[in-house]
């Protein structure tokens, strides 16, 4: 069996929040499925943010631009990217990252990463973070203890 999608099909899933956030996502494997590697491709609007920065704590990800121009945050370092090139993102907070589109047109890449269960995901900027326990909290699934938690310390015991 072939499974095959095309990014100029339709079914791009448009999302924006604020000034800074927009994206138009296909996603390329079904999350549904029991895939141990997905694909998505993304479309983000000039001056736009896909996301906020972020650190995958379980998977790793990479991203290949199709076309377009921006910069990607890696860590402290940062730098222009551009149609062809290829991004290995390390699973770890100190890995964390950002995309912005900072050229003139849209910048469209393909966002790939190992689909481990559960992940954690720590947003630098914010502090807080995500808890995924299962890939049917993107698929608009059961949301289980999925969610997104400011963090704040406790001791093991606490409130047990």
């Amino acid at each position: 069996m072939i499974i095959k999608t095309n990014i100029r099909d339709k079914g791009w899933q448009e999302t924006s929040h604020g000034d800074k956030y927009q994206r138009a996502a296909l996603n390329l494997t079904n999350v549904k499925d029991d895939n141990l590697l997905g694909c998505t491709a993304y479309s983000v609007k000039p001056g736009k943010r896909a996301f906020p920065k972020h650190g995958h704590l379980v998977n790793d990800e990479a991203i290949y631009v199709l076309s377009g121009a921006g910069n990607i945050a890696v860590g402290d370092d940062s730098g222009a990217i551009v149609p062809g090139d290829f991004i290995w993102l390390s699973r770890g907070s100190k890995h964390s990252n950002i995309v912005i589109n900072d050229g003139e047109e849209d910048l469209v890449y393909l966002c790939l990463s190992t689909n481990i269960m559960p992940d954690v995901v720590h947003y630098p900027n914010s502090g807080k973070l995500g808890v995924l326990e299962s890939k049917n909290f993107w698929a608009g699934g059961e949301k289980d203890i999925s969610g997104f938690y400011n963090t704040h310390s406790a001791d093991y015991y606490d409130g047990e």
